[in-house]
């Protein structure tokens, strides 16, 4: 044995069920029984001493343990519960069974068998999830050993308690091709087998469903005993008795020297080597320590604090349910100590510190919510919200599409908004996979925790992981930014699996500030299909300034709420419609974004814009493509538009997962991204450099060919090179009256020994240095014929947020002016070489009648060898 203690066999259960003379069993009963317990503990001695290899750092979990349990069980039980020899029996064989299954050697198949698990594909997929979001990546179906080293003690803890309930049932085949089995006798495998895997199992269930699974007893087995099994009762000291061994058998102090445990494990290993063996004082159990806690080990306290706070909320609820059944109670109900850091440290000792519950805590959380899930973190937008409760659906159908293996392109999300009165709420339903109580109560209200990406996800949904669910939301946050349309807030909800009666009402009468009513509700409003139904009581007329559906304070007039969910959502895998008076009207559905014409596209993306057919004009429809790499991978649809102003309104967007995130410049259409952070209002695209660069070179052609304003080519040769394009025979430089190509001014240079350059862009009107008038000057002033004019354009393509997009993939250094002034002093050297010269002077640039007009240009010169010198 690892760990030191009473022997086993002289508790008062074992001895009370085995020894002691009863007037239920006989000698021999109680014989057969003990004799076949120790033939389990056997075998289930070796199965368990293959823990500490599969997972490392663990206190332990040999055999010793399981005997301890047998002590740990009796200081609860003894006086106050009657255990009869086959119910001893079972309560042992469970007890050697509950923790076998954190080893690889639980798995006739090994590791090959458990990678063939639900829980180990969703643990794979999970940090391969992860590992993508921080740059890295690894095979899915062949990850590396140190990825294989990091899932399996995780994968086998999760599993251990549902994999307990196969082991009393379980064959191992010997070397000979024979079965072994962990029970020996077949009778006793066969109709006890079954029992003894459920209590097993059982101990990692709640309460409430050892109640439901567990309340009928076993009757007694035909010509062995005459007694039954309790088996609510077993299952209650099963895992009291686990809960309460935490004392220094557990955590041997030479065992942690030569181990070297870890992290949390760590800290595990340094509170349970300190305490003693519990004890019973009236109705509390009672830990003590023999060495007080240091200050240096003052976070183990809190751990050794916090554990026995759950121990105590075990105790309570096992009295409760023990007490509703009007059978027999165990002696203890509660730990003492728990709940209070100063009546614990008077029995878990501390020296050269006192412990004080003042740790980092939030007293107004309810502000907090308001003021980060709301308009401190997403602005003073409403369309935010209605975003954000998008993106929810859209997660729920695309996790209801993967669970139930439906079709790519299924599911639906209706937006309405419904009057009562003058009232109106605005509605999101879809009919996803939907909430339980569980998830409606829990992760959906626990602000800044994604459930999609908790381990709650993966035991509501096993192989939900697995088959590739990656969720929009990512955060935890998105549902508060609701409370910004209004405090009254009502969720419906049914798990797409479950009957109409699990359907529930989660409802908000106060915003944040206020404990939400949960209640049961079958039938309308509740989605028939499963899925969940959000309406929210709009504070302020959609109509309003401020309102969801008020554009701007410069066009005073509000926008359709089609239109609004269009440009929210141009591009959602997921169908969406509206609710209007006349019925449903589709919004969008999967991939149309790619098929509908490219003015229908750019009428979604921006409805508050004026279009008609001659607005965008031809020429740009003409222009829209898809940008894609060699394999036809799509990262958007887009054409370049340049603005002559760097506050335009104009451009297209940045989507996530197909939603508006970031605003693009210079770039109509829509661009696929990521977000970079919790708001979505800073995002990247996801287009790779050669994908962009192809595209940008093929806008360049295009623009040759269909653009005839040569100065708008000039600016669109920006944005081109911007992107990492080639602009081919864009004009990007005017030479007195004429636009140039690269290879016109290519051939002007050959011909020439000095050029004098504004990349400023044309010459405006300067009231300090121009003798005319500023009309003549706009109506008559002609440039030089010998002045070259580089257009002053901002060629970014992301407003605000990743501002370094796309030269963070195209490589491209930030020049100090324009990409189209880099490209022209690159030409000028390959034609005149390195040695020219390059000043700054002052220069006549054009008349305005008879008057010159003079200003500071660039004047380059070739240079012939020899002259330097």
């Amino acid at each position: 044995m690892t760990g030191i203690g009473p022997d086993f066999r002289q508790t008062w259960l074992w001895r009370q069920a085995f020894q002691t003379p009863r007037s239920d069993s006989t000698t021999e009963e109680q014989e057969f029984f003990r004799t076949q317990y120790l033939s389990i503990r056997e075998r289930a001695a070796q199965l368990v001493s293959r823990i500490a290899v599969d997972l490392p750092g663990m206190t332990v979990h040999d055999v010793s343990h399981l005997d301890a349990l047998w002590d740990t069980a009796s200081s609860v039980a003894e006086g106050a519960v009657n255990v009869n020899p086959a119910e001893a029996f079972v309560l042992g064989a469970s007890i050697l069974l509950h923790d076998s299954a954190m080893s690889l050697a639980a798995y006739p198949g090994g590791l090959a068998e458990v990678r063939t698990t639900i829980a180990w594909k969703d643990a794979v997929a999970r940090l391969a999830l992860a590992s993508e979001e921080s740059g890295e990546s690894f095979d899915i179906e062949n990850p590396p050993s140190e990825i294989v080293q990091r899932i399996v003690p995780d994968v086998l803890r999760r599993l251990h308690a549902e994999r307990a309930e196969e082991l009393a049932e379980q064959a191992w085949l010997a070397a000979d091709g024979s079965q072994v089995y962990l029970i020996e006798d077949s009778e006793l495998r066969r109709f006890y087998g079954p029992t003894i895997g459920q209590i097993a199992h059982s101990h990692w269930w709640s309460v409430q469903k050892v109640e439901q699974e567990l309340s009928e007893d076993l009757g007694a087995l035909a010509n062995r005993t005459l007694n039954r099994v309790d088996r609510v009762k077993l299952a209650c000291l099963l895992r009291v008795a686990d809960a309460l061994h935490l004392d220094s058998r557990r955590a041997p102090r030479f065992l942690r020297a030569i181990t070297n445990p870890a992290g949390i494990s760590a800290l595990h290993w340094a509170f349970q080597e300190r305490l003693a063996r519990p004890h019973i004082e009236l109705d509390a159990v009672v830990f003590t320590t023999g060495q007080p806690f240091g200050r240096e080990d003052a976070e183990a306290w809190w751990l050794a604090y916090d554990t026995l706070n759950a121990v105590d909320r075990e105790l309570r609820d096992v009295d409760l349910l023990l007490q509703g059944r009007g059978r027999e109670v165990l002696k203890a109900r509660r730990v003492k100590g728990a709940g209070s850091p100063e009546i614990l440290a008077r029995s878990v000792q501390t020296r050269g510190w006192r412990p004080v519950d003042a740790r980092l805590q939030v007293s107004d959380v309810p502000r907090i919510v308001e003021n980060l899930g709301g308009s401190k973190l997403y602005g003073n937008d409403p369309t935010v919200a209605l975003r954000e409760l998008i993106q929810n659906a859209a997660d729920a159908i695309q996790a209801r599409r993967k669970y139930q293996k439906r079709a790519a392109d299924w599911g639906l999300i209706t937006v309405g908004l419904l009057s009562e009165g003058d009232k109106i709420w605005l509605v999101v339903e879809d009919n996803g996979i939907g909430m339980s109580e569980q998830v409606l109560t829990g992760p959906l209200l626990d602000f800044g925790t994604s459930f999609w990406r908790s381990p709650q996800a993966m035991e509501e949904f096993p192989g939900l992981m697995a088959a590739g669910m990656h969720a929009i939301g990512r955060f935890g946050i998105g549902f508060f930014s609701v409370f910004m349309l209004g405090p009254v807030v009502r969720v419906y909800s049914r798990r797409c699996d479950k009957g109409q009666e699990t359907g529930r009402l989660l409802e908000f009468r106060g915003g944040t500030s206020t404990r939400p009513i949960l209640s049961p509700i079958s039938g309308q409003p509740v989605p028939i299909d499963g899925g969940t139904r959000v309406e929210v009581l709009l504070k302020r007329h959609p109509h309003e300034a401020g309102g969801l559906l008020y554009i701007n304070s410069y066009t005073k007039r509000p926008m359709s709420l089609s239109a609004l969910v269009g440009a929210v959502a141009p591009n959602l895998d997921v169908a969406i419609t509206t609710v209007v008076q006349n019925g449903i009207q589709p919004v969008a559905r999967p991939g149309d974004w790619l098929e509908i014409s490219d003015l229908d596209l750019i009428r979604r993306l921006n409805p508050t814009a004026e279009h008609s057919e001659s607005n965008p004009p031809r020429a740009d429809r003409a222009l829209m493509q898809p940008i894609m790499d060699e394999n036809n991978q799509i990262f958007g649809r887009a054409f370049i538009s340049p603005s002559r102003y760097s506050y335009s309104a104009d451009g297209g967007w940045v989507t996530i997962s197909g939603l508006r995130a970031g605003r693009l410049h210079n770039v109509e259409g829509v661009l696929l991204g990521e977000a970079l952070t919790a708001a979505r209002d800073s995002s990247q695209p996801l287009a790779t450099k050669e994908a962009l660069a192809r595209w940008a070179s093929q806008q360049a052609q295009l623009i040759v060919e269909s653009v005839k304003d040569e100065e708008r080519q000039a600016r669109s040769a920006e944005v081109v090179l911007e992107c990492g394009g080639e602009i081919g025979n864009l004009k990007f430089i005017k030479w007195g009256a004429d636009w140039l190509n690269t290879s016109e001014f290519v051939d002007r240079i050959r011909s020439s020994t000095e050029i004098a350059i504004s990349f400023d862009g044309e010459f405006d009107y300067d009231e300090e240095l121009d003798d005319v008038h500023p009309k003549e000057f706009r109506e008559e002033f002609t440039v030089g014929d010998d002045i070259a004019v580089v257009l002053k354009h901002d060629g970014g393509v992301l407003r605000g947020g990743n501002v370094s997009w796309p030269r963070s993939i195209t490589g491209q250094p930030k020049w100090s002016d324009s990409n189209v002034a880099a490209y022209t002093r690159g030409l000028i050297r390959e034609v005149w070489g390195e040695t020219l010269l390059e000043d700054e002077e002052d220069r006549i640039v054009g008349k305005v009648h008879h008057s010159d007009i003079t200003r500071r240009v660039i004047v380059f010169r070739a240079v012939e060898k020899g002259e330097l010198f």
